[in-house]
């Protein structure tokens, strides 16, 4: 599974990037915006056709959900750790047809929850290219239950790794956004997932 994480930033060329990114192979959208308005990021999601938000999933403002045919919701670590009835949360939305992630930040934790999470971010797998000092953990994930996608530092030399971790698939942010030469990134990511995990 390879999942793109938007920037917080905005882009006055962002619709156009990711869209080249979609019709580029990019199978998996989390659109993380947690500085917009629910009005601002029905805004956002309203600039792009169907197929492209068929791919997408929200981490804030889950309520548009019902309004735009996503691919589902992702669970921040505080909003999971928040919510009284989880499992009756989870299961609305998975009832409804969406995918359910979440993030998590210790693998122990990870290893104790029993929620029914489609998938899972682990992170930080290695030195986060877009947080300073945010350390790699090299969890490594072969024992564990869940699908776990790796997040944090991934570039393309790391994808191999990460598949001999247990990793199913990666998440990428900083080295696609925080390139002058974005397409090649996103191209030489893609290009080495494939290799690795196909």
């Amino acid at each position: 599974m390879l999942v793109l994480i938007t920037s917080e930033e905005n882009y006055s060329d962002e619709k156009e990037q990711l869209i080249h990114f979609f019709e580029n192979g990019l199978p998996f959208l989390h659109v993380r915006k947690p500085g917009m308005t629910v009005e601002i990021l029905k805004g956002w999601l309203s600039q792009f056709e169907e197929k492209y938000i068929q791919k997408m999933v929200i981490h804030e403002h889950h309520c548009l959900a019902e309004i735009f045919p996503v691919k589902g919701i992702h669970l921040k670590e505080s909003f999971r750790n928040n919510q009284k009835n989880l499992a009756e949360f989870v299961e609305r939305y998975k009832s409804n047809g969406f995918t359910i992630s979440s993030s998590f930040h210790d693998s122990v934790q990870l290893k104790n929850n029993t929620s029914s999470f489609d998938y899972v971010f682990l992170s930080p797998v290695f030195n986060s290219v877009s947080k300073q000092g945010y350390e790699g953990q090299t969890f490594n994930v072969e024992k564990l239950q869940q699908k776990v996608i790796a997040l944090g530092g991934i570039e393309a030399d790391k994808i191999s790794k990460t598949k001999e971790m247990g990793y199913a698939g990666v998440a990428v942010l900083g080295a696609v956004w925080l390139t002058e030469y974005r397409n090649k990134a996103f191209t030489e990511i893609y290009n080495e997932y494939r290799n690795v995990y196909h």
